[in-house]
């Protein structure tokens, strides 16, 4: 059971739940940390078949929290909060249960059903403070949903409500207000009528053809490279001092 991070057994179904309510479970460093190792005890336990990802209070994950790392990360830092894994063929089930923002949004769409409560809302604001939804956002969004409406969305980093992302197909099914637990634990109990290798196989297949390798490769490495160039940039630090200084920012295109 880590600080940030929480966990909780039940039968096959594992629930990870983000904890940090009082930012509406903004993550940062030690928070990615907790969930990459959760995700590796899954995904070593052959006792646990299924799991479930949620954030504590009324916040799924409001994005990363910049104002804890204020500085430029690293060329390639941004990937250790990419918890996406292409090779964790057990399925996950994104119950989001309020703001799913930035790198909240991208967690949810590492996942294989999302279900979301009527009040949940999600966005990639990244271009917003002058920076990029790297973590996935911006590669695997235009995959999830029609790509003029993807482009829309990473463009102008609006947000949009669950029923929208229901209607276009990046939200499985809406809950009952506060019940979205409940209906991620019914599609966790279908999952498990599955033999667990066929569900595993199965999900291989589908990653192999939604997402190819070597295109995930190739936007792995324009990420880093993007991600080199951006910090360069009086916009992208501008962004960020905005941010934290809650005010808005005044671009200037270098």
């Amino acid at each position: 059971m880590g600080e940030f991070i929480t966990e909780q057994h039940d039968g096959h179904v594992l629930t990870i739940t983000l904890n940090r309510p009082e930012v509406l479970n903004a993550m940062h460093d030690p928070a990615f940390a907790e969930l990459n190792a959760a995700l590796d005890r899954f995904a070593a336990d052959d006792d646990l078949w299924v799991a479930i990802l949620t954030g504590a209070g009324r916040g799924f994950c409001a994005g990363f929290d910049i104002r804890t790392t204020p500085a430029p990360p690293q060329p390639g830092e941004h990937m250790f909060r990419n918890t996406y894994r292409p090779h964790l063929l057990k399925p996950l089930i994104a119950a989001v249960n309020g703001a799913a923002y930035g790198n909240g949004w991208e967690l949810a769409l590492g996942c294989d059903i999302v279900v979301a409560d009527p009040s949940a809302k999600f966005a990639l604001s990244e271009p917003r403070i002058g920076l990029v939804a790297l973590a996935g956002g911006a590669a695997r969004l235009p995959l999830r949903m029609p790509y003029h409406l993807a482009m829309e969305l990473l463009l102008t980093g609006r947000a949009i409500d669950a029923a929208t992302a229901h209607r276009h197909g990046v939200v499985n099914a809406i809950s009952e207000p506060g019940e979205v637990m409940a209906l991620a634990r019914r599609y966790a109990e279908e999952l498990l009528r599955c033999a667990p290798r066929a569900l595993a196989m199965t999900k291989q297949i589908a990653i192999a053809a939604a997402e190819p390798e070597a295109l995930m490769a190739e936007l792995g490495e324009l990420s880093h490279a993007t991600l080199a160039e951006l910090f360069k940039t009086e916009d992208s630090l501008e962004g960020r001092t905005a941010f934290l200084e809650k005010r808005a920012p005044q671009w200037r295109n270098r």
